[in-house]
């Protein structure tokens, strides 16, 4: 059986098609394509596709542009319609370059109203009516250094254990400011899981090792929330707890926040230690979990809520910690 027939009898199976390198240079490309993604993507012969690098790989795209992703949804969908905002930020956050909301009528204002709050909120975002029945929007990338970002994010996170741990010493911590910390971490996770859908510029290793982090991100996420509900809580709840269960609130949130700042400071260089140590803070909070009912039985009823969600945000960032662990193992010792 000759390369060719073994290439045609694999194309409806695998997604990997072998090729012979037959010239190197830099003048033209002749390239020989399967035929079921040429009739996929309306490509003959003589037609012209785009090759671009990206990061250890050459890749073939149908498109002229070249990488772009592009997605169109039409309106005449209810679901479209109502969840018009969720579309546009689940595109952002998955990859794509642009997205066109589309009507044979005009459009609906409360359908614009809702696309271009959202579209306001994320950066280096273009949109705009190209006409009254079409509505697009442009995703602008600036390069972002995902480790780095993570960094600024374990820190943010920080910083908010921090300021509970002085309102709970008379520095009182208004809700406002908690509402603020919160949407700026959201506009992070927003960047950063948008990094991790793209993947392009990486080489393979690297993107591999930064699944790790797109995963670690999305756990920040959970634990952001959870502190966010923390905080607004514990604002509300403050005065309403003695003074050794505020000391014990603030032991432990220190430990929360000593904990988060070494993990998320340990990619930076990698370090393995420091990922054991962020753990071995956490372990006095996970080992109350055994107590919870005793505690819960000999303490106040407020005291034993927040020391439950203090435990299950421990649990969250305990796999945060788990997941960068692996990351300094692969980017230390992986060949």
């Amino acid at each position: 059986m000759s390369v060719l027939t073994e290439i045609e009898d694999m194309e409806d199976s695998d997604k990997l098609v072998m090729r012979k390198v037959q010239k190197l240079g830099t003048s033209s490309m002749i390239i020989t394509i399967p035929r079921s993604w040429a009739r996929k993507h309306r490509i003959s012969v003589g037609s012209l596709v785009s090759v671009y690098e990206d990061g250890d790989r050459l890749i073939i795209s149908p498109n002229e542009d070249g990488s772009i992703l592009k997605a169109s949804f039409s309106t005449q969908h209810n679901n479209v319609c109502k969840h018009a905002g969720r579309i546009v930020l689940c595109s952002y956050i998955s990859g794509l370059d642009s997205i066109v909301l589309y009507s044979n009528r005009p459009f609906r204002n409360d359908v614009l109203e809702k696309v271009s709050q959202v579209a306001e909120k994320l950066p280096f975002t273009e949109s705009g009516l190209l006409s009254e029945y079409e509505f697009a929007i442009n995703f602008k990338d600036r390069p972002v250094n995902v480790v780095d970002t993570l960094l600024i994010y374990g820190r943010s996170l920080s910083s908010l254990l921090s300021k509970l741990t002085m309102h709970l010493d008379g520095a009182k911590l208004i809700g406002g400011e908690i509402e603020s910390n919160y949407e700026e971490m959201k506009s992070y996770s927003y960047k950063l899981l948008r990094i991790a859908s793209k993947g392009h510029g990486q080489g393979l290793n690297d993107e591999h090792v930064n699944r790790l982090l797109s995963a670690a991100v999305g756990l920040l996420i959970l634990a952001n929330d959870s502190l966010y509900r923390l905080a607004l809580d514990l604002v509300n709840l403050s005065d309403y707890l003695d003074q050794d269960e505020k000391e014990r609130i603030k032991f432990l949130l220190q430990l929360l926040e000593v904990s988060i700042v070494t993990s998320t400071s340990s990619i930076n260089p990698p370090s393995i230690k420091k990922e054991e140590e962020a753990y071995w803070k956490l372990r006095t909070i996970l080992g109350l979990e055994e107590d919870l009912k005793e505690i819960i039985e000999n303490t106040s009823g407020i005291f034993g809520y927040l020391l439950s969600t203090i435990i299950n945000i421990a649990r969250i960032v305990n796999n945060v910690e788990e997941t960068l662990l692996c990351y300094s193992i692969f980017e230390k010792y992986s060949e």
